[in-house]
């Protein structure tokens, strides 16, 4: 069946709104065929469908992958006081007790002693010393180096004078530590102040002024 000026068709419908329509072939003026139309309208669509389902798999991959601008880091938060390393005691600063409390600490656990008609301090006593000038290097007040000797074997003024030379050695050591000079006070005490040993009445003591 030929139409006005179109092409072959197949057949038509003509119980739709708007009169006849043609399908299957060229329409009556010339048209193209409406099942190659019909037929690119669903690849369009298949087309459309797949572009969206591609990029709702990104966005899942993205989400799942943590993709995308990383977070901004997170600062630390600041170590609490308490647990906070605080400074080696030294001892040192204006306070005379604070700094005695120090001296005295070193020497009750290395006490600074020597043996009979000795100047030269035990092994324990020289190991002491170390302690003690990182204790009295930085400023702070005078020390007196104080040395005693034992009544019986260093008595009378042989006594005081062997005192003073150990005392003397001491300040010495202390000063080479790297003490100030001018903060050490040298005294011998000799045997005025005995202790209840030989040994332990043979000390260098530090006191504070």
């Amino acid at each position: 069946m030929t139409g006005g000026g179109g092409g072959l068709h197949r057949g038509r419908v003509t119980d739709r709104p708007g009169g006849a329509h043609w399908w299957g072939g060229r329409g009556p003026a010339g048209g193209g065929s409406h099942s190659r139309t019909g037929g690119r309208r669903r690849v369009l669509a298949l087309v459309a469908l797949l572009a969206l389902l591609l990029a709702g798999g990104i966005a899942t991959v993205v989400s799942l992958t943590g993709g995308g601008e990383p977070a901004p880091p997170v600062a630390a938060p600041p170590p609490s006081p308490a647990a906070a390393p605080g400074p080696a005691p030294t001892g040192t600063g204006t306070d005379p007790a604070v700094l005695q409390q120090a001296l005295d600490d070193v020497t009750a656990t290395s006490p600074v002693r020597f043996a009979a008609n000795a100047t030269e301090p035990t092994a324990e006593g020289a190991a002491a010393l170390d302690r003690l000038a990182a204790v009295l290097r930085a400023p702070g007040p005078a020390v007196t180096v104080e040395g005693h000797s034992a009544r019986v074997s260093d008595g009378g003024g042989r006594g005081v004078r062997l005192s003073e030379e150990r005392a003397a050695g001491i300040a010495r050591r202390l000063e080479a530590a790297g003490v100030p000079a001018d903060r050490l006070r040298v005294v011998g005490v000799g045997p005025a102040r005995p202790r209840a040993t030989l040994e332990e009445s043979r000390p260098v003591e530090l006191r504070v002024g």
